[in-house]
């Protein structure tokens, strides 16, 4: 009978925990083993130990207990149930759902957002470890200067390796980066000076600011940006004040304001203004002395000479500009010595050139353009075999005066094209050198020619240290035979060294059958100084 009363309440206790009220927040519930139907043989320790129920604890958690708000999570399970009709809204309720029902969010955030506000004493805890490090260092050096070298591996062993963690820390990195995201804002005064700040930077920082007014009163301040909590300090200059405009001693001014009115110490004087004027006129120069020279010992197996060369080379250019009207003139003279071996010093280059052309504006880049040119020796020129004199000065004298077009897209390029063109051949001397060497009957100082000219000059500049010049001139005769062409051809290559030093290559071609029948050839190779003013 006793054993029948155990049986029954223990069914009792079974049934009373299937019927137990659910509750809708987190418990601790005991959990029942499974009842057992006693066999008909066994003893009293049998009987207890499977009639006493066995509890083991465990959490039960319901669902979206991380959202606060009971509303919420009433519709979350709500739309969990329902079935909508279109695929589209269904996919979106499932993706927001998702996200708050994701409790790792809240506590990821929370955790981050801790870390922002305690970032400042991290750092500060870094810094305070380093000192002292620092210090401990320096103390042991005090004490065992014998062994200084190894202080920094027997001391602080245990902080270097947690300094070492922090800044190898590849989470803790990214987040102290990420702490630092700031905003910036710029301050303005009056006269628009702009102040650019950056705020939440996670450390103290000062910056200089000048407030000024309309009238140009300024005062220094000092803008203090604090590490948290976007706030700004501002302060002012100290021992800074401003002055008036005037100022006057006390004593004199008193006694002056007793004699005199005010206006006699704050005259203005009378406004003059000044004409302004348009330049017209632009002047430069050019001027090159350069030089070569080689040396050979009297020993020398090979044989050879010394020689010794100089080049002098002087350029003026005036130029006239007003409105539509431009006037340019140029003077050049080149002069040039040699000196080989034993001989003499001997001219090599003798040359003087002047060029004057005026241009009226027409169309676009086209000018109207009427142009003079000259060009002789002002030494007397030997040939070197004979001794011959071959030139002087304005012997031969070239002149050449035409009336065309000039092409001028831009300053450094200038093409000439002249229909009408007038050439004159003067011999000053006749006695001196015979007027049969360039082209003139005998008896006679002057020769002319009328034809057709062609001039084109240019200048480029290549990688900063390479200037170009070319300066090219046709003329054909209309009186002689069409194929019969004056050709003269001059190109330099100027190599910048520096400021004042340059290599310069000259290169000159004429074709002139009045003088020859073939291509007349001079190259020039010199190192020299370079100035322009």
């Amino acid at each position: 009978m006793r054993n029948l009363v155990l049986v029954i309440f223990i069914s009792l206790l079974s049934i009373n925990s299937l019927f137990a009220q659910k509750r809708e927040h987190t418990r601790v519930m005991p959990k029942l083993s499974r009842s057992y139907v006693l066999p008909l043989k066994h003893n009293k320790t049998d009987s207890l130990y499977h009639t006493r129920p066995q509890f083991k604890y465990i959490y039960l958690r319901h669902k979206n207990q991380h959202i606060d708000d009971p509303h919420v999570r009433y519709a979350l399970d709500n739309l969990k149930k329902e079935r909508m009709k279109y695929y589209e809204l269904y996919k979106a309720i499932n993706t927001l759902s998702d996200y708050a029902e994701n409790e790792h969010i809240k506590y990821m955030l929370n955790y981050v957002r801790n870390y922002f506000e305690t970032v400042q004493a991290k750092e500060e805890a870094i810094r305070q470890i380093q000192d002292r490090i620092k210090r401990d260092s320096i103390d042991f050096y005090k004490e065992h200067p014998e062994d200084s070298i190894q202080c920094d591996k027997l001391l602080n062993q245990d902080l270097k390796t947690l300094l070492s963690f922090m800044n190898q820390d590849v989470n803790y990195q990214w987040l102290k980066e990420k702490s630092r995201d700031s905003v910036q804002i710029t301050l303005l005064s009056a006269s628009n000076r702009p102040k650019n700040l950056w705020l939440n930077t996670g450390k103290t920082q000062y910056y200089r600011f000048m407030a000024e007014n309309f009238i140009g009163d300024t005062i220094g301040t000092w803008v203090k940006v604090m590490p948290r909590g976007n706030q700004l300090k501002f302060f002012l200059d100290e021992n800074v004040y401003q002055y008036q405009k005037y100022s006057e001693p006390k004593e004199i001014v008193k006694e002056c304001l007793l004699k005199a009115p005010d206006s006699m110490y704050f005259v203005l004087s009378e406004m003059n203004i000044g004409n302004i004027s348009q330049r017209r006129w632009m002047y430069y120069s050019d001027v090159t002395f350069s030089f070569g020279q080689g040396f050979i010992s009297s020993n020398w197996a090979s044989g050879g000479e010394n020689s010794l060369s100089i080049l002098s080379d002087l350029k003026y250019f005036a130029t006239y500009k007003k409105s539509n009207t431009t006037w340019e003139n140029s003077i050049r003279y080149r002069l040039g010595a040699l000196k080989s071996g034993s001989e003499d010093l001997s001219k090599n280059e003798d040359k003087l050139e002047l060029q004057s052309k005026l241009g009226i504006k027409a169309f676009k880049h086209w000018n109207y353009a009427t142009q003079f040119d000259m060009n002789t020796v002002l030494f007397k020129t030997k040939n070197n075999p004979n001794k011959e004199v071959v030139a002087a000065f304005l012997t031969p004298g070239n002149f050449t005066l035409s009336l065309g077009l000039d092409y001028k897209p831009k300053n450094n390029i200038s093409l000439y094209l002249s229909p009408i063109a007038g050439q004159w051949v003067y011999m000053r001397d006749t006695n001196l050198v015979a007027p049969s060497r360039y082209g003139l009957e005998t008896g006679k100082k002057f020769k002319s020619d009328a034809g057709a000219k062609i001039e084109l000059k240019n200048q480029h500049e290549l990688f900063k240290f390479l200037k170009i010049d070319n300066h090219l001139i046709i003329f054909s005769s209309y009186y002689e035979q069409p194929e019969k062409l004056t050709l003269d051809w001059r190109l330099t290559l100027n190599f910048k060294i520096n400021y004042f030093m340059q290599t310069s290559v000259y290169a000159n071609a004429v074709y002139n059958q009045n003088d020859s029948k073939k291509i007349q050839l001079k190259q020039t190779l010199n190192l020299g100084v370079y100035f322009r003013f």
